[in-house]
């Protein structure tokens, strides 16, 4: 029975309730020791009726296992691996040591877990417990908290007790219900239901020393003699005056155990030390130490210990830190070299690692052999991607390390196994610890590269740059060759031109005349202004990148080679980069490359028009780099978002996504991110004739460090523009300079078509004719619809006004269609206000598409669906169960109109057009 949690009990048993009907969900019950986690925990176990239960429970240990904690999870349904997609499959069996390590991508065993949760589901609902969790190994916990946030229709539920620790509670990001202590009615019930007959100055003192905590009120009184309970005399351990409740609980324990016999207490020091509860191993340990079989009988007597199986089990995890805590260092020193010899014949595949972390934990000083054995632990956590516990056995075997020239390797690269799991805090105060040993300048390039990979996620790029640069001086090889390529990204993220081409001349002395170096080159004085040198190298790059398979051009490469295209307005290359790299990631499940290959390709997609799928691919992006930990790119993507609110003249979205990201972006350095939503701000403003304050807005960015990024080009057209509808033609001559440059050096029709645009407004006359009809024709080669019907709709308001009605209605009913069919609905209002103003009647609203009234996902879902994917399939493309899957398409039937999968191929068809 519980006492005092009604509310809590309910909100667990409505959980429990949505699992049994396909409703998947996660919750952090969190809260101090004692307060009554694992009891809530338990209530739902007990009220799952009907649904499968599988569960672990974490384990205070200094070492850092990978996937240990998942392993002990799932163990009892590893049999359905094989049920799972091969790339899923092989990554989670070689997390656990089942199959060969393969390399994969970080995350690629939270999608297994995902998928396996989702697997067990088909035969009925599935509840998780996972009770402090707050010592579950990370990779385990990051693998879960994956699978949590991307559950939806399953039937799963996942419940995570995690004592509070003064930190923001692990796993992060998921719903919480934090405890507090029992109100004073449930505290009295709960002390004199479980400690009756107490003297009544005893019974008073418990319940305001306990603050409501539970597990106080039932083990301070356990720890009580007989006249303590009378009230004859008061236990010295309550005489703690400020010391915090958990001590004076872990003292309670301390007293039960202090009772015990040597051989007793020797076996309990031993089964503390291990974190697993392995009752042979423990046992083989404690007999070396001369613990024999009737020394566990004692020890189950005193209650703190509970053989369940092969298991032992702490009562809890206060009376395992209470044995630890009150056995000098020299027993526990003894109890770790025990274990370690008795995990020696262990057949256990993770016996090893084990066995190396109790040696280290029994250490006393610098020991090379035992270092080393941890440093073999670390190569296989990385090669089972547990880079977390690579990072700490790494760590902790260069503490053990004699030699400042091996402890600076090791830290190094601890730092850098710290950076691959996403942990950059902790890798950048590893890193300065490497950097402090003395006598080791060779490895002076990496710790820089560290440095900047660190600065670029959690400062300014800018800064990481100079960090590149400093550290590659004087390095040769491939390593200087990546250090430099990064160098020359990050200036011009940071929008410094001087280290972007200080970079970019070294990279080509280090890298000779290849396309990728040139393509480079050309990046850095494109932030200068040169278009005409800058322009042809990039355009190179790209094409040598899609003009066959290049060993040397990896994905981050094609990344470089298709932004080139997007920076030269090439949209179709960009698109036939982006698009191949996105399945590519999506098949590899490559989910670190996936976020920045969707919002690569959600910018092509939009500017070619296909707003509906750079939306959906945008978001999907969004959702992934915020799963995955990738928060520098989170402003970017917003950013893309409130270029979709802009053009639809949803004002209030598209300022709530471009603003706050606007304003991080510019305090840390990034341009680039600051660029795409300042574009967006002025897209919304043109959009809502509110020319003045774009024009003011858009003038502010160009001249200062927005200036150097390409975006400035792009948003040149609206300054002229605007210039031209506030009779400023002065301000307008810039920025028709740097876009006729850029119109000259891409040759691509579309930008040709948009400098004669611009021209043609500040041509005074009949003679802007000559240029709108210029940039009509131009248009027609294709490319950027939504410029095209700008253009069109200019054109059709200069000959309304030179009363040329039946030509302004032919130029103004095509510029509204295409707005209209981009949901363009300010630009629409616009043209159609103009057809009005000719006498045209058909100046209505078209009717949306049916595919409008799709979520992002959902779109998603049926455009795959379309192309007959099953949906397993889907879901192994989107990273979703095949149950959220058949949800979706539930939900999008009815707003289609269609009946089923088969009329979903005919519809998608009919509803892909140019501009769609």
């Amino acid at each position: 029975m519980l006492y005092g949690r009604a509310e809590e009990q309910a909100a667990i048993e409505k959980l429990v309730a949505g699992a049994r009907d396909g409703r998947s969900a996660s919750l952090v019950v969190s809260g101090p020791a004692g307060i009554g986690k694992s009891a809530l925990l338990e209530h739902a176990a007990t009220a799952a009726d009907g649904l499968r239960v599988i569960r672990a429970q974490g384990v205070e240990f200094e070492a850092e296992l990978p996937f240990a904690g998942l392993h002990l999870l799932l163990a009892p349904v590893l049999d359905r691996i094989g049920r799972l997609p091969g790339p899923q499959a092989g990554a989670l069996a070689g997390a656990f040591g089942l199959a060969a390590e393969a390399p994969s991508d970080r995350f690629q065993v939270g999608l297994a877990v995902l998928s396996l949760l989702a697997e067990l589901a088909e035969d009925g609902p599935v509840l998780c417990l996972v009770d402090d969790a707050q010592w579950f190994d990370r990779a385990s916990v990051q693998a879960l908290t994956f699978a949590a946030r991307r559950l939806h229709h399953e039937g799963v539920l996942l419940l995570f007790g995690v004592r509070d620790t003064g930190v923001p509670p692990e796993p992060a990001g998921l719903p919480a219900l934090h405890l507090s202590g029992l109100d004073g009615d449930a505290a009295t019930a709960l002390l004199d239901d479980r400690a009756p007959g107490l003297a009544s100055r005893v019974r008073a003192r418990i319940l305001a020393e306990t603050e409501g905590n539970p597990l106080a009120l039932i083990e301070l009184p356990r720890a009580l003699t007989p006249e303590q309970r009378a009230g004859e005399l008061l236990p010295l351990s309550y005489n703690f005056g400020a010391l915090p409740l958990t001590e004076r609980v872990r003292a309670a324990f301390s007293a039960q155990a202090s009772r015990l016999g040597e051989p007793a207490s020797t076996l309990l020091l031993v089964a503390a030390c291990e974190e697993t509860g392995e009752l042979d191993v423990v046992l083989r340990a404690a007999q070396s130490l001369g613990a024999g079989p009737a020394a566990l009988e004692e020890a189950e007597r005193s209650g703190l210990l509970v053989a369940s199986g092969a298991m032992l089990v702490f009562r809890h995890p206060l009376a395992r830190a209470a044995v630890l805590q009150g056995s000098p260092l020299v027993r526990r020193l003894a109890a770790h070299s025990a274990l370690a010899e008795a995990l020696a014949v262990s057949a256990r595949p993770d016996a090893g690692d084990r066995m190396a972390w109790h040696r280290a934990a029994a250490a006393t000083g610098p020991d090379e052999q035992v270092a080393a054995t941890l440093e073999r632990a670390s190569h296989r956590a990385a090669g089972r991607t547990g880079y977390i516990a690579q990072a700490a056995a790494l760590e902790r075997a260069a503490e053990l390390t004699p030699g400042a020239s091996a402890r600076a390797r090791r830290l190094l690269a601890a730092a850098e196994a710290a950076v691959a799991a996403g942990d950059l805090r902790r890798a950048a105060a590893i890193g300065r610890r490497a950097a402090a040993e003395p006598g080791e300048d060779t490895l002076g390039p990496r710790i820089g590269r560290l440095r900047a990979a660190v600065e670029f996620e959690l400062g300014s790029p800018r800064t990481a740059a100079r960090v590149l640069l400093d550290a590659s001086t004087g390095t040769s090889g491939p390593l200087a060759v990546e250090m430099l390529i990064d160098a020359v990204r990050n200036g011009y993220f940071g929008g410094d031109p001087d280290l972007a081409l200080e970079a970019a001349a070294r990279l080509r002395r280090a890298a000779g005349e290849s396309p990728f170096a040139l393509g480079l080159d050309g990046l850095a004085r494109l932030m200068t202004g040169d278009v005409a040198y800058a322009v042809p190298r990039m355009r190179a790059l790209t094409h040598h990148a899609l003009s066959g398979p290049d060993p040397a051009l990896g994905p981050g490469q094609r990344l470089v080679a298709g932004a080139m295209a997007l920076i030269t307005g090439d949209d179709d290359s960009a698109m036939e980069v982006f698009g191949p790299l996105v399945s590519e990631a999506r098949d590899q499940a490559a989910l670190g490359l996936l976020p920045i290959a969707l919002e690569h390709l959600s910018i092509a997609e939009f500017f070619a028009g296909r707003l509906r799928d750079a939306g959906a691919h945008a978001q999907e992006g969004l959702v992934l780099a915020d799963t995955t930990g990738q928060t520098h790119r989170l402003d970017h993507l917003h950013c893309i978002l409130a270029w979709t609110a802009a053009l639809s003249g949803d004002e209030d979205r598209c300022r709530d996504l471009a603003d706050a990201a606007i304003g991080r972006a510019l305090e840390r350095r990034n341009i680039r991110s600051a660029a795409w939503g300042t574009l967006a701000l002025g897209l919304l403003d043109m959009g809502l004739a509110k020319y003045g304050q774009a024009l003011d807005r858009l003038d502010a960015a160009a001249q200062g460090p927005v200036g150097t990024h390409y975006a400035a080009t792009y948003f040149a057209p609206d300054q002229v523009e605007a210039a031209a509808r506030t009779g400023r033609p002065d301000r307008a001559a810039g920025p028709l300079r740097r876009f006729q440059a850029f119109a000259a050096a891409s040759h691509r029709p579309w930008a040709l078509a948009v400098a004669e645009r611009c021209t043609a407004l500040l041509t005074p006359g009949e003679a802007a004719e000559e240029h709108f009809t210029e940039a009509v024709r131009l248009h027609g080669d294709g490319g950027r619809p939504f410029e095209h019907a700008r253009t069109e709709l200019l054109y059709g308001e200069w000959l309304r006004r030179a009363q040329r009605k039946a030509e302004a209605r032919a130029r103004l009913r095509s510029a509204l269609r295409t707005f209209q069919r981009l949901g363009a609905r300010p630009w629409a209002a616009r043209a159609g206000a103009e057809l009005r103003a000719t006498g045209d009647a058909e100046a209505t609203a078209a009717g949306e598409s049916p595919l409008d009234r799709l979520t992002p996902q959902e779109l998603q879902v049926v455009r795959l669906a379309a192309q007959g994917m099953t949906n397993r399939d889907i879901a192994a493309q989107l990273f979703l169960s095949s149950r959220t899957i058949g949800h979706h398409l539930y939900k999008a039937y009815p707003k289609l109109g269609v009946a089923g999968r088969g009329e979903l191929a005919r519809l998608v068809h009919a509803e892909e057009s140019p501009g769609r």
